[in-house]
């Protein structure tokens, strides 16, 4: 079978129609993600991106509902703002403040927070146990809020915040502090070494990303003189950061975004689907996407 005639065998009267709303949207990699997932488990499904001002977010909405778009993913600028525009929202998004899957319902569209589960499948998928740790979060918007409540809702007894804008982290510990019974202590991010006890770096901030490889949230000098046993880093473009790179370099464990990123989106297609992949698929999906990813790149 060529590739047209698969595409016409996709494409039906009975297809349902699964997307991503953002601004810009056209670097996204969850097209890659989700059909990927309908390729592995037969569903007669596509997803495509959309892309979408702030301006024209609630007809966005409304349109995408009105035509039967079974499932959206939200990323940038939108996750907070389409809030006001749904039927409702699961406790975990409620507690988050910020939204990043819709899923049709007959009364309209239900809003959830995957990112959470995405932060949260990438340490227990390994294994590894938050319990009783001491993390250091650096960053407090975009994706802190989710890696925070993952952190605390698993386990981390001690957590800082660290963030250029300190009101932003006390934003931030507040609204957590209302949920979770852990200590959380706030930092101006340039005071982040001061966090001598932590077991555990997050970061979520975008130095390092690409176009910004110098970069880093926190000097090598911090991993030398400290026990550190974990390193996640949310960018995975590049692969490897500095921070991570100098992590390494150090003995610790390091872990970059693109599980999160992988496994927010298979939390997604769960949610859509009513169903729980097991681990097998999430490894063979991991697999598959980690050769996509990196042919792709090469392709640029």
């Amino acid at each position: 079978m060529n590739e047209n005639e698969n595409i016409l065998n996709i494409l039906s009267g009975k297809t349902k129609v699964f997307g991503i709303i953002g601004y810009p949207v056209a670097h996204s990699f969850s097209p890659e993600i989700h059909n990927t997932i309908f390729s592995l488990t037969g569903e007669q499904s596509v997803y495509v991106p959309f892309r979408v001002s702030p301006e024209g977010l609630e007809n966005a909405i409304k349109g995408a509902y009105e035509l039967g778009i079974r499932g959206i993913n939200v990323t940038l600028p939108h996750k907070i703002e389409v809030i006001k525009f749904l039927k409702d929202t699961d406790p975990t998004a409620r507690a988050v403040g910020a939204v990043n899957t819709l899923k049709y319902t007959e009364e309209g569209y239900i809003g959830y927070n995957t990112d959470v589960i995405g932060a949260e499948y990438t340490f227990t998928l390994r294994n590894i146990s938050l319990e009783n740790k001491t993390a250091l979060l650096l960053g407090a918007g975009g994706a802190a809020d989710a890696v925070c409540y993952s952190m605390l809702k698993n386990g981390v007894k001690k957590l800082y915040i660290a963030n250029r804008t300190l009101k932003r982290a006390e934003e931030l510990k507040e609204r957590m502090s209302k949920i979770f019974g852990a200590e959380i202590i706030t930092l101006p991010l340039e005071r982040a070494y001061t966090a001598r006890d932590a077991d555990i770096v997050l970061n979520t901030t975008t130095l390092g990303f690409e176009g910004q490889e110098e970069y880093t949230p926190l000097e090598k000098k911090f991993f030398i003189e400290n026990n550190v046993e974990i390193c996640f880093d949310a960018i995975y473009s590049p692969w490897e950061t500095r921070l991570l790179r100098e992590a390494k370099d150090c003995g610790v464990q390091c872990i970059n975004g693109f599980d999160m990123l992988i496994y927010q989106g298979a939390a997604s297609s769960e949610i859509w689907h009513e169903k729980k992949y097991d681990r097998d698929f999430l490894n063979s999906l991991e697999k598959n996407l980690k050769k996509i990813y990196k042919e792709k790149k090469k392709g640029k």
